[in-house]
């Protein structure tokens, strides 16, 4: 995989390898709370049920990062808000001149499949759209002030994490501007899924947030 370096120091400034511990943390943390409601609700411990597995890890990721980062325990600033299409709501994660969400992906190279407010995200880094003739890359990427990109992870039918990255989309294709294979950069043990066995206070507030998410989308639902 190419990366463009110039895009890739700027990324690895936003997202530094002092975090990386604390984002596997929240990823892996994140995962087994959502496999642990999944095992402990009737509705969702059923084969239509399970068939939400990857939407409630990934509920399970957003919920556990935002709450890390609360603690002080990530270096970034988070907020859940609405989608500009449609009624779900996803975290935002706010580093340096990045915004960035997060995404399951088939592998760590791999791109998530696009939904709408995705392709209308990462027309932030198509940087020619805005070049004055003649302009250098280097030139360019500063004056973006605000650029896209994705934390993306993916687990076993165990929990078990398979790969977590950051990555900055191209505006369109397969290849990504700047990327960090977290799980090889890691400096610390990777948390293995016994080590990050949530408690039942973890437990019980994760299940009142997913029901309140719930709650709230339904509400929307009526009054629109």
């Amino acid at each position: 995989m190419t990366v463009h370096p110039i895009c890739q120091s700027v990324f690895e400034k936003a997202f530094p390898a002092s975090a990386d511990a604390e984002v596997v943390r929240a990823v892996t943390e994140g995962v087994l709370l959502a496999d642990d409601l999944i095992a402990h609700t009737p509705f969702l411990a059923t084969p239509v049920g399970k068939n939400l597995r990857g939407l409630m890890r990934r509920a399970g990721v957003m919920y556990r990062f935002h709450d890390l980062c609360e603690l002080g325990d990530l270096p970034f600033q988070t907020s859940m808000v609405r989608m500009e299409k449609g009624s779900w709501h996803c975290l935002e994660i706010a580093a340096d001149s990045f915004k960035a969400h997060v995404c399951r992906t088939d592998g760590p190279y791999s791109l998530p499949a696009d939904s709408e407010t995705r392709q209308d995200e990462r027309l932030v880094n198509q940087l020619e759209l805005f070049a004055p003739k003649g302009a250098t890359f280097a030139e360019l990427l500063p004056g973006i002030r605000q650029k896209y990109a994705m934390l993306t992870f993916s687990a076993d039918h165990k929990g078990r994490i398979q790969h977590v990255c950051w990555g900055m989309p191209p505006r369109d294709g397969d290849e990504w501007l700047a990327h960090i294979n977290v799980l090889h950069r890691i400096e610390l043990p990777v948390i293995t899924p016994a080590e990050a066995r949530p408690d039942k206070t973890a437990k019980l507030k994760f299940k009142k947030y997913v029901e309140e998410s719930l709650s709230k989308k339904d509400d929307e639902k009526k009054s629109s």
